[in-house]
C-alpha cells in the first residue's frame, strides 16, 4: 500500500497547489485597488436598465430587491417580471414599486414564450421595455452592496469593458443545504472564476451581467441562447470571440441564501456539473482544485493499519490547510469570518461535490422545472423525446473554445 500512499499523497499535493493558486487569483482580484477614483459624469455612469427575472418566493426577495433600488447611482431603471402572470414574486415587485416611488420601476406579467431557456425567455420579455442602452440582468436571489453599480460602471470607463460580471459570495445561511451552498460559492465557484479570468478566459455566471443592448444584439439576441442552458458562459465566450473585453468586478456581490434542504443542493450542482461536462474539457479537471477525496482515502489507508501513521498525518495537515484556505477566501468575499461550524461542513461538501461531479460524468438528462431535457455539447438543451436532434440556430461551443453553429 505504500506505493498507493505515495501516489495519493503526490495527487494531494498537486490538487492542494492547484486550489491554493485559484484561491489566490480571487484574493489578489479581491484585493484589486484603483490608482485614481472614476471621474463623474455620463461616459462614468451611463444610465442602465435592469432586469430582473423573478420566479417564486426566494429567500429575503423584498430586502434583495430593496437593496438594488436603494443603490447611490445617477440613472436606473428596474424592470421585473415573471413567465407565470401569477407568480407570488410579482406582489413582492409591486410592493417595491409602491415603496420607491421616485424609481422607475416596471413588472411585467407573463412572457411570450421564446425557448427551452426559462430565464431567457423571460429576459428577452423584459429587454422589451428597457429605455437604456446598458442592461444589468441581475437574479433575484442577489444582494447588492452600497456602491455595487458605479463597480460595474467603473469597468466599463476605465477598462473599455463591453460585459462586466461580478465574483459571487454566498451569505444568509440557517440550514445545512443552504450552508453547503454558500460554502461552495465561497470557494470553488468564485476561485474558478477568478483563476479563468486570470488565464485570459472568462467564465460568466449570469447572476450579475452589464453589457450593452447593441452588443448583444450584434451576437444575435437572445435567440442565440434560448435553447442553451449556459446562457451566461456562452455569452461571455461570444463577446470575448468578437473581441470585445469581458470584465470581472472585484466588488463582491453577496448571493443570499437561506434556507436549502441537502437534496436541494446536490440537485442543483448535478445540474451545473452536467452542464459544465458539456461545456469543456477542462470539467475533466475539475478534481484538481478539490482535494479533500484524496486526502481522506490517504488518512482511511493510515487509521486501517494499510500504512504508516506519518500519512495520516500528513493528510490531515493537507486537510487543514485546505479549509484554512477557504476560511480565508470566505471571510474576504463575505466580510466576516465563517462560523466555527462551517468548518465541519467543508469536508462533508467536497466529498458531495466529487460524487456529484463523478456522475455528471455520465449522466445528461436533467429535469428543470418540471420539463425533463436531454443535455448536448455546448448545453443545448434538447426535449428528452427529441435527443440527438439539434435546432438548426443553435450554439455549440467547439473545444478550442470558440464559438461556431453547428453543421445543418
Amino acid at each position: 500500500m505504500e506505493p498507493l500512499a505515495t501516489l495519493l499523497t503526490a495527487v494531494s499535493a498537486g490538487s492542494l497547489a492547484s486550489h491554493a493558486a485559484a484561491s489566490g487569483a480571487a484574493l489578489h482580484l479581491l484585493r484589486r485597488r484603483r490608482s485614481k477614483p472614476a471621474s463623474e459624469g455620463a461616459e462614468t455612469f451611463p444610465p442602465i436598465s435592469i432586469l430582473k427575472p423573478l420566479r417564486g418566493l426566494d429567500d429575503g426577495l423584498y430586502e434583495n430587491l430593496a437593496a438594488l433600488a436603494a443603490q447611490d447611482y445617477p440613472e436606473f431603471e428596474i424592470i421585473l417580471g415573471a413567465e407565470d402572470a401569477g407568480d407570488p414574486a410579482l406582489a413582492i415587485a409591486e410592493r417595491l414599486q409602491a415603496d420607491f416611488p421616485k424609481l422607475p420601476i416596471r413588472v411585467v406579467r407573463g412572457a411570450p414564450a421564446l425557448g427551452l431557456n426559462p430565464k431567457v425567455t423571460n429576459l428577452a420579455s423584459l429587454a422589451r421595455f428597457a429605455r437604456h442602452p446598458w442592461f444589468l440582468i441581475s437574479d433575484s436571489n442577489v444582494r447588492p452592496r452600497p456602491g455595487y453599480l458605479r463597480a460595474l460602471a467603473a469597468e466599463v470607463a476605465e477598462g473599455s469593458a463591453a460585459l462586466v460580471a461580478s465574483v459571487l459570495a454566498g451569505v444568509g445561511e440557517t440550514t445545512a443545504g443552504a450552508l453547503l451552498d454558500n460554502l461552495h460559492f465561497n470557494a470553488f465557484v468564485a476561485s474558478s472564476v477568478c483563476a479563468a479570468q486570470a488565464a485570459g478566459h472568462p467564465c460568466v455566471v449570469g447572476k450579475s451581467m452589464l453589457l450593452q443592448r447593441a452588443d448583444l444584439e450584434a451576437l444575435g439576441g437572445w435567440e442565440r441562447v434560448r435553447d442553451i442552458l449556459a446562457e451566461d458562459y456562452v455569452l461571455g465566450r461570444a463577446f470575448a470571440a468578437a473581441g470585445l473585453r469581458v470584465a470581472l468586478s472585484p466588488h463582491a456581490l453577496p448571493v443570499h441564501q437561506e434556507r436549502k434542504s441537502i437534496a436541494a443542493f446536490c440537485a442543483r450542482h448535478l445540474r451545473w456539473s452536467q452542464m459544465r461536462r458539456r461545456l469543456s474539457p477542462a470539467y475533466f479537471g475539475e478534481p484538481l482544485l478539490n482535494p479533500t477525496p484524496f486526502l481522506f482515502l490517504l488518512a482511511a489507508l493510515a487509521l486501517g493499519g494499510e500504512v504508516a501513521a506519518v500519512w495520516g498525518w500528513t493528510a490531515g495537515a493537507g486537510l487543514g490547510a485546505k479549509l484554512a484556505a477557504d476560511g480565508l477566501l470566505a471571510r474576504r468575499l463575505r466580510g466576516v469570518p465563517l462560523p466555527a461550524r462551517a468548518y465541519a461542513w467543508i469536508p462533508v461538501k467536497d466529498l458531495l461535490v466529487f460524487a456529484i461531479w463523478m456522475v455528471a460524468t455520465f449522466r445528461r438528462t436533467i429535469v428543470w422545472r418540471g420539463h425533463r431535457m436531454r443535455i448536448e455539447r455546448g448545453s443545448l438543451l434538447v426535449p428528452a423525446a427529441q435527443a440527438g436532434v439539434r435546432p438548426p440556430l443553435a450554439v455549440e461551443i467547439a473545444f478550442d473554445g470558440a464559438l461556431e453553429e453547428p453543421a445543418r
